[in-house]
């Protein structure tokens, strides 16, 4: 901010979170209403009825919304900003080890499809709202220290999308990966999350999967200001307006990181990178009768959101399984070594087609639920060439490719 706020340090939104209720003269209004939830019902699972801000900008400024637990309900608040620029908020997770840290507010730049070779990776997939699965794993390798700040150097981190859905802090995690963008960016490393089809379902208002207290969140916001929840992640919001600056698949060095795959169709297009980026996204904004050809391979079984081809599936469901010459053929065109996908799950990351595929979709705990499943989180580290296998207790393994 260019105004007083700034010399308190983000005075609007560090006061959202922590003071509530405080009127902050010159920088915001407070919303009187507060919605009650009659969420959640007797005997259901924990749900931490608190959520994370969301910023949805008008012409007016801002309108800031989030929920907080009273009395095991689900209770909206809200502020309106009066200021040109919003500089910063904090995020509370509640819930089982609860958490705090601070946001810094930035421009969302489009991002590159295409890095130069760097030399540590560490990627994982497919982490769906477990945001205390994610911490760990990002703890247990050094990646970021104990107040969530980022501390792994010029290394680059990749999230191959679906942040989203089948979990309860998903708002929590997408602030976290915004944070860490910047921290690595000063660095010299650098934050690389993608899109999914989890992603690109809830940009495209299909919310068939999301946990009920997002639901419940959705309705008191449509019952007091009239948004639905597609507003919470439209271009007029922060979060949205973030999301739709990701790709669905990059380049860094010898190595192609796409959330699903990259088909043979796909590949036979021609499409670069940049192309295949840019038009997955305008799919945000369009209902499927006004898809084109490629709109429709893009969104299809072939394309980058949803291709299972890698993997030993039903072929009537999912089309044709690739074949090693497909695989070969197409890294071949794209100058990549290996591919590292997610979205089809394994029970921990693993080779196929001799070396040329990695898998790392490996499904977490369900860390909003105790009484979970002893399921592993697993993570990849890409170093020096090699691979490793990197678990939640901070072990690595080399991984060994077999012969096709």
């Amino acid at each position: 901010m260019k105004n007083a706020c700034n010399k308190t340090h983000s005075c609007f939104f560090s006061s959202i979170i922590l003071l509530p209720l405080l009127v902050l003269s010159g920088c915001t209004t407070q919303e009187t209403e507060a919605t009650q939830s009659e969420f959640p019902q007797a005997g259901a699972w924990s749900s931490h009825y608190s959520e994370a801000p969301h910023i949805i900008y008008t012409e007016a400024g801002g309108l800031i919304l989030w929920a907080e637990e009273e009395d095991a309900q689900m209770v909206l608040k809200s502020l309106r900003s009066t200021g040109q620029d919003l500089d910063s908020l904090v995020v509370r997770k509640g819930g089982y080890l609860p958490r705090e840290f601070t946001v810094q507010l930035s421009s969302n730049t489009q991002q590159a499809s295409v890095y130069p070779g760097v030399k540590t990776i560490f990627a994982l997939s497919d982490i769906e709202g477990n945001f205390n699965t994610l911490v760990n794993l990002l703890q247990q390798h050094h990646i970021i220290d104990h107040q969530l700040n980022w501390r792994f150097g010029d290394g680059h981190l990749v999230v191959l999308g679906d942040v989203f859905d089948r979990g309860n802090h998903v708002t929590e995690m997408l602030w976290l990966l915004y944070r860490l963008e910047q921290q690595a960016d000063q660095a010299g490393g650098h934050v690389h999350t993608l899109l999914g089809n989890h992603e690109a379902m809830n940009l495209r208002g299909d919310i068939r999967y999301i946990e009920p207290k997002y639901a419940e969140f959705a309705r008191l916001v449509e019952a007091q200001f009239g948004l639905d929840y597609s507003d919470l992640y439209g271009d007029q919001s922060e979060l949205g307006r973030w999301l739709r600056s990701k790709n669905v698949i990059e380049k860094i060095g010898d190595y192609l990181f796409v959330h699903a795959g990259l088909s043979p169709e796909l590949a036979r297009t021609g499409l670069s990178f940049d192309k295949i980026n840019l038009f997955s996204k305008t799919l945000f904004e369009k209902e499927k009768a006004q898809f084109n050809a490629t709109d429709s391979l893009l969104w299809g079984k072939q394309g980058p959101y949803w291709y299972r081809g890698y993997f030993e599936i039903d072929e009537k469901r999912w089309g044709p399984q690739a074949t090693q010459s497909d695989v070969d053929q197409m890294l071949a065109q794209h100058q990549v070594e290996t591919v590292i996908v997610g979205h089809t799950h394994v029970i921990m990351p693993e080779f196929r087609y001799g070396g040329r595929v990695c898998a790392i979709d490996v499904v977490p705990p369900a860390d909003h639920i105790v009484a979970t499943p002893p399921w592993k989180a697993y993570g990849i580290l890409i170093k020096n060439g090699l691979f490793y296998l990197a678990d939640e207790n901070g072990r690595l393994k080399e991984m060994l490719a077999q012969a096709p």
